[in-house]
């Protein structure tokens, strides 16, 4: 089991973002899908979603700390998860 305070890297799929212009099918978009990478604490997790967020502030105040730029990545997408640690 992971340490909350220690981050994590997670590398996840995603679709492509959408084409709006109009173009014939011969010339359709790939169907490749992308391959996504991203760190951050993980802040909440279910049974199907985990939540990160790469920013935190005013963690020292021993109450409710602040985070920003909250990811919900659906866990079915994670090819792969790991435990940033510290070398010292």
């Amino acid at each position: 089991m992971s340490n909350p305070d220690n981050p994590i890297l997670v590398e996840w799929i995603d679709s492509a973002q959408p084409i709006s212009a109009w173009m014939f099918l011969e010339n359709k978009p790939s169907l490749e899908i992308i391959q996504c990478v991203s760190v951050g604490w993980a802040v909440g997790e279910t049974d199907e979603v985990l939540m990160l967020a790469p920013n935190l502030g005013y963690i020292e105040s021993g109450g409710s700390g602040q985070a920003s730029g909250f990811i919900r990545i659906p866990k079915s997408a994670v090819t792969r998860r790991v435990e940033l640690i510290e070398d010292v």
